[in-house]
């Protein structure tokens, strides 16, 4: 199926209409519903999963492997958003959403009010998974199964890998092979979201983002590994929340019902 006649972007729930939008770009391999959790407690806002080829209801079509082709066809929508919106870029999900930003703000797009991302080292200085995708299957999900980050039901049981490798590949495939090239900063406030367990960021990394916007960057640590939303999706919500509802009305506080 052509990939232009499929959702760029997942609508996940059903929030008031006008409710401000948040794009998800989730962890590499993952689905548009990798961002249910923040969708369920964050209902007053209209959150959205990034819908890639090769997983989920798209699973029949070939992945992706190259960022100059899709890079410029999720800016496409972002550019034309008619409602408010922010973005979260989640692991090498915050890669993909940066460069989805500086397309939209060359082209003169639109931009969100904040860009968050989540677990990744700032784009200039970056230590990227250059050999990863090109290992053999074997070798390819012991050091997947090391990172952490896949779900019980892919990790138990090796015969359901083959279906998830394809889009997992892909996706490491289009981090592996950025080469960062110097852009106007962004004219747009960051926030960096990381785990205070989370070893392999140090806070230099951390804090490069400073260097992508002209905004004010603020750092904030969550009680969680590597992990956020995996670990802390509670946390995680009221941090998206603080930022972008600074004054929240009770239907668009975050909901904590879970306990």
């Amino acid at each position: 199926m052509d990939h232009e006649t499929q959702p760029r972007f997942l609508p996940l729930g059903e929030p008031a209409a006008g409710a401000p939008r948040l794009y998800v770009f989730p962890h590499a391999g993952a689905g548009p519903t990798a961002a249910q959790p923040l969708a369920d407690l964050l209902p007053g806002l209209n959150v959205r999963g990034v819908n890639l080829p090769g997983r989920q209801n798209r699973l029949s079509e070939p992945p992706v492997t190259a960022l100059e082709s899709l890079v410029p066809h999720l800016a496409r929508e972002l550019a034309t958003t008619k409602d408010p919106y922010a973005v979260f870029g989640y692991c090498g999900g915050a890669l993909l959403a940066y460069l989805v930003l500086r397309r939209v703000h060359e082209a003169g797009g639109r931009l969100p009010a904040r860009l968050f991302v989540g677990s990744f080292a700032a784009p200039d200085i970056a230590l990227l998974p250059r050999r990863l995708p090109t290992l053999p299957s074997g070798q390819f999900w012991q050091e997947v199964l090391d990172l952490g980050g896949v779900p019980p039901e892919v990790a138990e049981h090796t015969e359901l890998r083959p279906v998830f490798e394809g889009a997992l590949r892909a996706d490491y495939q289009l981090v592996a092979g950025y080469v960062h090239e110097p852009a106007d900063p962004l004219p747009i406030p960051i926030t960096v979201l990381h785990g205070d367990r989370d070893t392999s960021l140090s806070r230099g990394a951390l804090v490069g983002w400073r260097r992508q916007s002209r905004a004010p960057t603020r750092v904030r640590t969550l009680s969680a590994s590597h992990w956020l939303v995996e670990d802390a999706a509670e946390e995680l919500a009221g941090a998206l929340a603080e930022e972008l509802l600074p004054t929240p009305s009770p239907d668009m506080e975050v909901r904590n019902d879970r306990h």
